[in-house]
This record gives structure tokens, sequence and C-alpha cells, in this order.
């Protein structure tokens, strides 16, 4: 073999593993642990806190699951005025359990207009009484739209 071709060989030999080591430390891997703290991440690429959420006592009638939305706001509860802010809409099981998100069981990323529906995600019920919910979840749709913590929701009739 040449000598220029052996040189090019080793030149390869070093460059390609240190070129899929980068690589590999660019990949996107995701986890559906929940986080331990309070249900935080980002939405539309901003940082989001949960603060206030409540499910719809019409939409989660007859259902499975209860239509919850999650603000990173205070508002009232139950009200017919909710806040005009980024936030999520969640479809959130009516019984205790570990759940894991797919198209029927799926979350809503809102910013505006913008509705990004995740379907990659994990959702635990860990109580439920006649006025709330409690519970834990991770959801994922893109790195600008990931949440992940503790929750608590007010039900309404």
């Amino acid at each position: 073999m040449p000598a220029r071709l052996v040189g090019m060989n080793k030149l390869a030999a070093l460059l390609i593993p240190a070129a899929l080591s980068t690589i590999g430390a660019c990949t996107i891997t995701t986890s559906n642990d929940i986080d331990p703290t309070p249900l935080a991440g980002y939405v539309s690429g901003q940082p989001w806190n949960f603060v206030a959420g409540s499910t719809d006592g019409f939409l989660s009638e007859g259902e499975d699951n209860f239509f919850a939305v999650f603000y990173p706001q205070q508002y009232t509860a139950c009200g017919s005025i909710e806040p005009n802010t980024a936030h999520l809409i969640v479809a959130v099981p009516k019984a205790v359990g570990d759940y894991s998100m797919n198209l029927s069981r799926n979350m809503t990323f809102v910013d505006g207009n913008d509705n990004r529906i995740a379907v990659d995600g994990r959702i635990v019920v860990d109580d439920i009484t006649s006025t709330t919910v409690t519970g834990g979840l991770h959801g994922t749709y893109d790195l600008d739209n990931e949440v992940s913590g503790q929750f608590t929701l007010t039900v309404c009739p």
C-alpha cells in the first residue's frame, strides 16, 4: 500500500472515533422519569412553572381521563375565565396509577395559537378526592416544550 494511503488510514483511524463520540454526545435521549419537584420546564422555549390547574367538569364527564389545564399563574378554578398565557392541556387518568402517554392520553403545549401535542411522556396519579387530583407528569414534545414534576389540580363539578 502506498505510504500516502497508509498515512490517510492512520488519520481516519484517529478522526472517526473522535467524530463518532462527538455525534454520540449530541444525541437526545428522553427519559420519562418524573422530577420530585413542582411541575416546571419549558413551553415554546420559555421557562414555565406550574402554579394552578383544574379539570373541566363538562369535558371530563363520562370519560376515562380528566380534561385538565395547567397554568403558570393563580386563577379562580372552575370559573369561566382562565388566564390568557402559555399553558398545558393534559388528559389525566381518573384512576390512581402509572400511565404512559399515547395518542388518546396526551398533553398539549399551548402558546397563543400554537398547539404542540405530545405523546411522549408519563403521568402518575397518586390520589383522587372529590376536590383534588395529585400526581406527577413528564411530557416532551421537543427540547423547547418539555415539563416534569409534581402537581395538584382542582376537580371541578
